[in-house]
């Protein structure tokens, strides 16, 4: 069984993160799309966010517009400017495999628009074994994926 199929409980987190980060790239290449380069400023962005959800015990994007304005992506590319786009996920059991995180991302038309815009030119996944609800925490996943891209 690959990585792309093992529960959280299974892998690591880095491990879940390559694993979802390598299928989105599938997901790309398929439709004649560049792959998304890692990037370390992305990174440090998705994984804050991931860390607030589960701490606080809530699951949505918050107040998108604020937030952006502080990710290190976007304060490096000024002045000339960068977008960002985020995907959120969470699951519990057997539905925590990177294979259903990004099945679940491609069956939205929203979450697929985002994997799938041609403009974004960098990623970063960051996954938290845990999840944003109290009492979910032992076997869950709580994934963020932020995208960028130059304007």
């Amino acid at each position: 069984m690959s990585d792309f199929d093992k529960p959280i409980t299974a892998l690591t987190p880095q491990r879940h993160r390559r694993a979802v980060a390598r299928l989105v790239n599938e997901e790309r290449a398929e439709r004649g799309l560049a792959p998304l380069r890692y990037t370390s400023s992305l990174r440090v962005s998705a994984r804050t966010w991931a860390v607030v959800m589960v701490r606080d015990s809530r699951f949505s994007h918050g107040s998108w517009s604020a937030r952006v304005l502080r990710f290190p992506f976007i304060l490096a590319g000024r002045p000339r400017g960068r977008d960002v786009g985020e995907n959120l996920a969470w699951a519990t059991g057997g539905l925590t495999t990177p294979r259903e995180i990004v099945k679940d991302w491609m069956a939205s038309p929203g979450h697929r628009a985002n994997i799938l815009r041609a403009k974004w030119q960098y990623g970063a996944v960051w996954s938290s074994p845990d999840a944003p609800l109290p009492g979910k925490q032992g076997d869950g996943v709580t994934v963020v994926h932020h995208f960028g891209g130059k304007r």
